[in-house]
């Protein structure tokens, strides 16, 4: 299908501990560039789609190597702010056998976070766009930032183009009373849900019957995990629409990264979607790229529509 797909968000500095160190303990970090939003799109563009990035960056050097980074992603940048000089960042470690990962952010004061419902002409942003995605945490990290993420969302809507919304609720950075309503409302302006069964239950405070009556969701994606071990998950699916539903058999998996596997299956989703897949093998092409995005270190996840096929093929064989 012809045409971009454009993403807000914002793209961080990822400062990643050793393996089985704690960020306490490290004197050294590994440094990737990622953000949700820019990693949906690094996984469009690898499936073989335009794709372009709204969001704001330093002057200087870290801005420059995000540009590059985002550049071999065959991501269109030439919409994206440079100003200022902070640019995002968080720590991570990816915890032991008994000890969690964690996550440190240090993003309060970057130049995403002062953006506001100016920054961006939506006659130019949105010309030739086919789908807009945004998350959650545009919402969550500054007032002048929500403003423009809904802003954004309702632009695309007067211009009959399709919303993608995933809820990405992140504790760290807002209550989920604070959350609720702007989370409701910004729901209230998406084609496609990207969402669990808690945020359907906590935010929306709906079953998945309301949620087709009261918004105007086309199709509603509840992905779910469990931790079965520190290096084994299992994820169950459901995808429903207006018509009909489908529930995926849970899926076991092995985990080297824990990070990046919900963008990888939302991009994923998205192409399938956009290439005419039909609900039931949308959702096991992204559960498989999930699947797969937990194999493979740092933020972004780049293989190819073929990787992902050969994928699938050990899921129905149990081979993992």
């Amino acid at each position: 299908m012809s045409g971009k797909i454009l993403a807000f968000g914002e793209i961080m500095l990822r400062l990643a501990a050793p393996d089985g160190k704690s960020i306490r303990e490290s004197n050294s970090f590994g440094a990737v560039y990622g953000g949700t939003e820019a990693n949906v799109l690094a996984c469009l563009s690898a499936f073989g789609h335009d794709t372009k990035y709204l969001t704001a960056l330093p002057e200087g050097p870290l801005g420059e190597a995000v540009l590059d980074h985002l550049a071999r992603l065959k991501i269109d940048t030439s919409d994206v702010l440079v100003r200022g000089d902070t640019l995002g960042l968080y720590f991570s470690e990816n915890g032991t056998a008994s000890r969690g990962a964690n996550v440190l952010y240090y993003r309060r004061h970057s130049e995403f976070t002062r953006l506001d419902e100016q920054s961006f002409l939506p006659e130019k942003v949105f010309t030739g766009v086919i789908l807009f995605h945004i998350s959650g945490i545009s919402f969550a990290l500054s007032e002048s930032s929500r403003c423009l993420a809904f802003r954004l969302m309702r632009e695309a809507r007067k211009r009959k183009i399709p919303v993608s919304f995933d809820f990405n609720y992140r504790a760290s950075l807002w209550t989920t009373e604070m959350a609720r309503g702007v989370l409701r409302a910004a729901a209230a302006e998406a084609d496609i849900l990207l969402a669990s069964r808690k945020d359907l239950d906590v935010f929306l405070q709906m079953n998945r019957e309301q949620v087709f009556q009261e918004l105007p969701c086309r199709l509603l994606a509840l992905r779910d995990r469990t931790v079965l071990s520190p290096n084994r998950h299992a994820v169950q699916l459901s995808l429903l629409w207006r018509e009909g539903r489908y529930d995926m058999p849970e899926v076991s998996f092995p985990v080297l990264e824990k990070i990046g596997g919900g963008d990888a299956f939302n991009g994923a989703l998205l192409h399938a979607l956009l290439n005419g897949k039909t609900p039931e093998e949308a959702a096991e092409f992204a559960i498989a790229a999930f699947a797969l995005k937990h194999t493979i270190q740092g933020d972004t996840f780049t293989l190819k529509e073929r990787d992902v096929a050969q994928y699938q093929e050990k899921i129905k064989e149990q081979k993992l």
